[in-house]
């Protein structure tokens, strides 16, 4: 699986996977198609805040709207990241990667 990769570096992202396919002698089905990209700052809010990125997510979600805060309506919060909803998507991505490849090694193993 890649891990802080920005989404456009997909020569990087390309010639990593080769590179991990030629390590394990394999195709490139053995690297995770899903990747986490890269974020500092979801990654230092989520220890700053001892959160996990989906609980973040659920903040930057929940929290007063910019136009809220200007009229008065609500009042300001900490800055949290926007990228926090990104990254929380990506770690969902490999969690569904991960329950695939696990369901269909099980599969192999009740037919064989």
């Amino acid at each position: 699986m890649l891990t802080a990769v920005g989404l456009g570096a997909s020569a990087v992202q390309r010639e990593a996977r080769e590179q991990i396919a030629a390590l394990f002698n394999a195709d490139h089905e053995v690297v995770f198609t899903a990747m986490v990209r890269h974020s500092e700052a979801t990654a230092q809010a989520t220890r700053e805040r001892g959160l996990l990125v989906h609980e973040l997510d659920e903040q930057v979600r929940k929290g007063p709207k910019w136009h809220e805060i200007r009229r008065g309506d609500a009042k300001a919060q900490s800055q949290a990241p926007r990228s926090a909803s990104s990254v929380a998507d990506d770690l969902q991505a490999v969690a569904q990667e991960i329950v695939s490849r696990m369901s269909a090694a099980e599969a192999l193993e009740v037919t064989a």
